[in-house]
């Protein structure tokens, strides 16, 4: 697995992580900073990584078996605006996107129906972090 580039370091470091959480990152692939965050949240916490590229998903896999393993890390593949979590899945406490077309402007038509699906799948006040900030711009949902 490559070590995290400065810039996907700068964001895990600004996320509000603690022990025990359940993070979702969209557009995670290949599981770079998923895997440095599911070291964060430790063994009680889980990082979901969603992705629209299914090959992406695998490498994410592959990067980081040793956390799928251990129940820490899973993938999905689907795109932010589209997605659907089964039924009895445990809401998420945080969200984070780094370079997603959705939230960072490349597609201003998606943004709206991925807004919505995030919302939908976090912790009542859970919050999105979208890194079109310095390093991170927060979403807040009340």
């Amino acid at each position: 697995m490559p070590q995290l580039s400065p810039r996907l370091r700068q964001v895990v470091d600004a996320l509000p992580l603690e022990s025990g959480m359940r993070v979702l990152e969209i557009g995670g692939a290949p599981g770079a900073a998923a895997r440095a965050v599911a070291a964060r949240v430790g063994p009680g916490g889980h990082v979901l990584v969603l992705d629209r590229s299914a090959r992406g998903i695998e490498r994410t896999l592959i990067n980081c078996r040793k956390e799928v393993e251990s129940g820490q890390l899973s993938a999905m593949c689907a795109p932010v605006e589209d997605f659907e979590l089964g039924s009895g899945v445990v809401l998420f406490d945080l969200a984070f996107a780094c370079r997603v077309g959705a939230f960072d402007g490349r597609h201003p038509q998606l943004y709206r129906a991925a807004l919505a699906k995030v919302r939908r799948v976090l912790v009542p006040g859970g919050t999105l972090y979208i890194d079109t900030g310095s390093p991170l711009t927060p979403v807040r949902f009340d």
